[in-house]
């Protein structure tokens, strides 16, 4: 019996190496969030002659907005009296009953004029607008003179851009993609709702898939592709609960995902599979900024004085978020650099995997 406990111990303590070694799994690398700076953007920072405009990050909180790069240095600061238009490539302060609005580069010289009375639309390096009435936009050249215009019976209610075109919703439940010529890609009207209208809409980077978020009684969110001769739609659901606002709906750069605006929070839907995860957000979605290499979502939503950044990697996975108290707030990302504006002033957060 005693040889038997002494041989008893050794084999356990064997064991217990065997499988901890077996069984040992790297740590899988967690994001997080390393603070780099933060500037104040009330005036512009002196610069010289050699100060590179290209990768002009644009930024707009409350009645100003500007420009500033990576390292820090605040390019352009304007403030505006009523509302103002900004990319990466123009910006342009205007009125309600301008009839000539002069748009801007990012360091202030004058690009064009728009000779017509209206709201600029800017996405990245295209130009759009929205004409008096509410049923009619215009595409844009980068000099501001009108390339084509598309007009309607029905009043726009939602629209996007993105290099493979632009796509507009319209109150009467119809959904239209355009190329960049103004030939129509595709024409659809998503139905299943009493009342049809589109709350919100995006057209991928390709301009093959469009998505939106339609109607009241019952709320419905479809994705449609593209085919030679008609529209496919390749998924499309109910949700649960509703509401009347406008919904920001967003593709991913590689067009595997969606992620689009609901009641209770933020859905996120595989192209492919159409399999959806709903995350739960805090407050009024505002924003939504992809990230470059690691493909992270970041969400700006509001709550009363509570800004929340709500942080999504791939797959539809929450990785986190934070929350603080401003009274105008705003996002960017630029590579997996995270840009935040608070009040009067922006933070750059860097992503980094450990």
């Amino acid at each position: 019996m005693k040889k038997k406990r002494n041989l008893l111990v050794p084999l356990c303590v064997l064991f217990s190496v065997a499988y901890i070694l077996l069984a040992a799994r790297p740590l899988k690398a967690e994001l997080q969030f390393l603070p780099q700076w933060t500037i104040e953007v009330a005036q512009n920072t002196a610069r010289s002659e050699e100060t590179d405009f290209h990768d002009a990050i644009p930024f707009r909180l409350g009645q100003t907005a500007g420009y500033v790069t990576a390292d820090g240095t605040v390019l352009n600061v304007v403030t505006f009296p009523y509302k103002a238009a900004i990319s990466p490539s123009y910006y342009a302060p205007y009125g309600t009953s301008d009839k000539a609005i002069a748009f801007f580069a990012p360091d202030g010289t004058k690009a064009g004029t728009i000779t017509r009375t209206g709201f600029p639309f800017f996405a990245e390096d295209k130009q759009y607008l929205f004409l008096p009435g509410g049923a009619a936009f215009a595409k844009l050249d980068d000099g501001g003179q009108v390339q084509w215009t598309y007009e309607s019976y029905a009043p726009i209610t939602a629209f996007s851009a993105s290099p493979g075109g632009c796509v507009a919703g319209y109150a009467d439940g119809t959904v239209v993609s355009f190329g960049d010529d103004g030939a129509v890609d595709q024409q659809f009207a998503p139905g299943g709702s009493e009342y049809p209208v589109i709350l919100g809409a995006d057209i991928s980077p390709s301009g093959q898939l469009i998505a939106c978020v339609s109607g009241q009684d019952a709320q419905r969110f479809v994705i449609a592709k593209k085919s030679s001769n008609h529209t496919e739609i390749i998924h499309h659901e109910y949700l649960q609960t509703q509401t009347t606002r406008q919904k920001i709906v967003k593709f991913s750069r590689d067009e595997s995902t969606v992620f689009y605006d609901c009641s209770d929070g933020i859905g996120v839907t595989d192209c492919k599979t159409g399999k959806t995860r709903r995350i739960p957000v805090s407050g009024h979605i505002l924003s939504m900024q992809e990230a470059g290499r690691t493909r992270t979502m970041f969400v700006l939503s509001r709550s009363g004085n509570t800004y929340t950044v709500q942080v999504i990697e791939p797959f539809g996975i929450a990785a986190g978020a934070f929350s603080f108290a401003a009274q105008t707030a705003c996002i960017a990302v630029r590579d997996d650099d995270l840009f935040v504006g608070k009040d009067n002033t922006i933070s750059r957060i860097r992503l980094v995997r450990r």
